[in-house]
């Protein structure tokens, strides 16, 4: 009935890519001028003709992070869609409600994600997502999620530019899975774009800055990150563990999540390959977590040909809630099958990250190691400072530090010798 010119030929690759997903929540992450609302606005038209409920119309949410955004971009473009299909509307603008033959599409606003209330709904739209808060965008998020249930193919789909390692990242990476898509749009993707926007782009924003809001990359925007030796394209390298070596095990003794980092050394660059992760978190039962810890790596490595242990200094302490300290436990651990090996005390952490961000020349993480991955990509300091920054988001810093024991115990501050490593 309504000609929605819903073909190929009218779209850029990655927007028909994002257009055509079947699956369940579908982002479109791109640079400035990449096409993303003029997308957003397709894909809404069309959730409005396609997710029907039980009654054969359509219950969908637009988000935006404010109304005057969503009226500027959403609300009139809108009606002209509407328009040239010759589709009936009516647009109460107190109750930011469009209503249709086809159903109705209310618009909130992302800066007070508490008041997002609903019932069962069909689709979920939100567009410049990245741009609010975290807290922000993990409400709405999290209210979307709950309300996906009102007919048998309900849609979450998100378009926005990557501010960082935000909220996007933390969907679409960091908890990625077969329900969520993805596509990354880049500028230079626009044909229609004024020949100059691009080279002004490239004259007033940094590299960094470019691959985000250029090319549709997450980046840390922050300045002072702490491992700014690292680099996703050269340091993130498939490999998986090698039963013909030996297990190195860096630990940190965080009360929750409990980290540790697995890798192997090699005589060939690159030397430090880190294969697996584990993270283990306070479940309330009798079990010590430093026990619980040991335990996962044995139960995922049972013939390794030995390990080697690298706490942080903390564990020689005794605690309440054992007779024993953890450095105790995962020697009776690993009794017989691996050494555990600790400084005294922990060194100057400047100094522990210098031998990291030195090391990086050297290492490669596998991209299953999402936990490493992001400590390396989301890791900063204190504003003005050499100091880590463990306050802004407590789940931060606890696996690299981890690395960081390890090689310090490896290597030694000093000598950054990497043949000390071949055992």
């Amino acid at each position: 009935m309504f000609d929605l010119k819903f073909r190929e030929e009218n779209y850029f690759p990655t927007q028909w890519q994002f257009l055509t997903s079947d699956k369940p929540i579908n982002g479109y992450i791109g640079g400035f001028g990449s096409g993303k609302t003029y997308v957003f606005l397709r894909k809404t038209l069309y959730n409005l003709l396609d997710k029907k409920n039980e009654s054969g119309l359509s219950n969908g949410w637009i988000v935006y992070p404010t109304y005057d955004l969503a009226e500027e971009l959403f609300v009139q473009p809108f009606k002209e869609l509407l328009e040239q299909i010759e589709m009936p509307y009516e647009y109460n603008q107190a109750k930011h409600r469009f209503t249709t033959p086809a159903g109705n599409v209310k618009i909130y606003q992302l800066q007070k994600a508490q008041r997002i209330v609903g019932s069962e709904l069909t689709f979920i739209g939100f567009d410049e997502f990245d741009i609010e808060s975290y807290k922000n965008c993990d409400v709405a998020f999290k209210k979307a999620i709950g309300r996906m249930r009102g007919s048998e193919n309900c849609e979450i789909y998100i378009v926005s530019s990557p501010e960082g390692y935000h909220y996007l990242y933390k969907i679409f990476v960091e908890e990625d899975n077969e329900d969520r898509f993805y596509v990354r749009g880049k500028t230079t993707d626009n044909k229609y774009l004024p020949k100059n926007y691009i080279k002004l782009l490239e004259s007033n924003y940094d590299d960094r800055m470019l691959k985000g809001y250029r090319d549709g990359l997450f980046q840390n925007f922050q300045q002072g990150q702490t491992y700014y030796c690292w680099n996703r394209d050269k340091n993130i390298r498939e490999y998986k563990y090698d039963p013909t070596l030996p297990i190195h095990i860096g630990n940190d003794q965080n009360v929750d999540p409990m980290c540790s980092v697995l890798f192997q050394v090699h005589s060939i660059e690159p030397t430090i390959r880190i294969f697996d992760e584990v993270v283990i978190r306070h479940s309330g039962g009798n079990e010590l977590l430093t026990e619980r810890m040991c335990r996962e790596i044995k139960r995922r490595y049972p013939n390794s040909r030995g390990f080697y242990i690298y706490p942080d200094a903390s564990s020689r302490a005794r605690k309440t809630s054992s007779r024993r300290t953890d450095f105790q436990i995962m020697k009776d651990e690993f009794e017989g099958i691996g050494e555990v090996l600790i400084e005294r005390r922990n060194p100057p952490v400047v100094d522990r990250v210098n031998l990291v961000n030195k090391m990086m020349e050297s290492l490669i993480v596998d991209p299953s190691c999402k936990i490493m991955i992001r400590d390396f990509d989301q890791v900063t300091n204190k504003p003005n400072t050499r100091e880590i920054d463990k306050g802004s988001n407590k789940e931060l810093s606890h696996i690299s530090d981890a690395l960081g024991y390890a090689l310090v115990k490896l290597i030694g501050i000093k000598k950054h010798n990497v043949r000390a490593l071949q055992r």
